[in-house]
């Protein structure tokens, strides 16, 4: 992952601390810094698509279950207001906190004994 896009997943995340928080509400594409980045190439480079784990537009991650369930309620603006859209927005910041690069593991080489 390069500088910019993992710029762009930390402030993804810094959205979704806040969304969880209820400082602000999730406005799709319009205010997540990785769609702001990725999005018109189609998501090329985004580190939900690039994990396997979800793919383009957010489709297969805790994103669509949150927005099938807040946008019906909220009106193009979802946000938390009960314990399950809690939930489910918390869901979406674990997920994306886990793309976040972790140390790399080494293997201990052991050298055969003569």
């Amino acid at each position: 992952m390069n500088a910019k896009t993992l710029k762009a997943l930390k402030g993804s995340i810094a959205k979704w601390e806040d969304v969880v928080a209820k400082k602000t509400k999730d406005e799709g594409a319009k205010n997540c810094p990785l769609c702001q980045l990725l999005y018109r190439s189609n998501c090329k480079g985004c580190p939900v698509v690039d994990s396997g784990r979800g793919r383009i537009f957010c489709r297969n991650t805790p994103h669509r279950k949150w927005l099938i369930y807040t946008a019906p309620r909220c009106v193009g603006n979802s946000r938390v207001f009960d314990d399950r859209s809690r939930r489910l927005a918390q869901a979406e910041l674990d997920f994306l906190k886990s793309l976040l690069p972790g140390p790399v593991k080494c293997q201990t080489v052991r050298s055969k004994k003569r």
